[in-house]
């Protein structure tokens, strides 16, 4: 069993765990996943993040509204509220996507700005989604976050080069998750081999993103140590280091759970 694996980035509030989620939790904590941040895509999920973390001690909320649904945020009365509970840990998922552009894209942007200011107010993280925008989102950063924040730009698999900008120009930590242990993601593994690993977390992103040899079937927080290992083997590093730095990067990712 690998102790102390941090989770930073899932979605357990799903229909995907209806039947079992008991047990998925106990997967998590017989395998050693101790922390599991589950992360509000809209008012809905969010709340029944928060729900969930009264439920069940390991899972952590954060709160927010995903660009695929930023057409319908809305004025987002409910977040502010939501999101000086004491139990958030951050604000997310939010963030730009461009490859499915479920969302048009300056309603995305507006979300996202509106979520970066909120958690700039609030002093939380935030958790954020990147797929084909980093211009834009490079853009939206520099306008409203500096380095005295923290915020992870979760679901990683870009170069090595777009890691080392994201980090050098804003101090963000990198969610690495399933994809990682693809065999064909190459220009992942550079990256990971070669990004400082005191900027690098582990997670899920389950129900989806899952790793290999389970890739097709649905994620579960329990499949960390496998990404952990592939982690692990690429940096050359033993697997108990892995797991005790990207631990301590998520503790300062969140800071509300560093004493916890």
């Amino acid at each position: 069993m690998i102790d102390g694996l941090f989770d930073t980035h899932a979605h357990l509030d799903g229909e995907e765990y209806e039947d079992d989620l008991d047990e998925v939790v106990r997967r998590a904590y017989d395998a050693g996943v101790a922390r599991v941040v589950s992360a509000g895509q809209d008012e809905k999920t969010s709340r029944a993040a928060l729900e969930l973390a009264k439920r069940f001690g390991a899972v952590v909320p954060a709160v927010g509204v995903h660009p695929h649904l930023a057409r319908s945020a809305g004025d987002l009365a409910w977040l502010k509220p939501l999101a000086v509970q004491r139990e958030v840990v951050a604000i997310g998922e939010i963030g730009l996507d461009y490859h499915y552009d479920f969302s048009p894209r300056d309603a995305q942007r507006d979300a996202f700005a509106r979520q970066l200011d909120l958690a700039g107010e609030l002093g939380l993280p935030v958790i954020m989604h990147c797929r084909e925008a980093e211009e834009d989102l490079v853009e939206i950063l520099r306008g409203r976050y500096d380095v005295s924040r923290t915020g992870v730009v979760h679901c990683f698999t870009g170069t090595y080069d777009v890691g080392a900008r994201l980090i050098d120009q804003f101090g963000v930590f990198l969610g690495i998750g399933g994809a990682v242990t693809f065999k064909k993601a190459e220009e992942l593994h550079e990256a990971v081999a070669r990004l400082p690993l005191d900027r690098l977390v582990l997670e899920t992103d389950c129900p989806f993103m899952t790793p290999a040899p389970h890739r097709g079937k649905r994620n579960e927080p329990a499949y960390l140590t496998l990404t952990c290992r592939r982690v692990a083997e690429l940096r050359g590093a033993p697997e108990a280091e892995i797991v005790s730095m990207t631990t301590a990067n998520a503790r300062r990712l969140f800071p509300k759970l560093a004493a916890r």
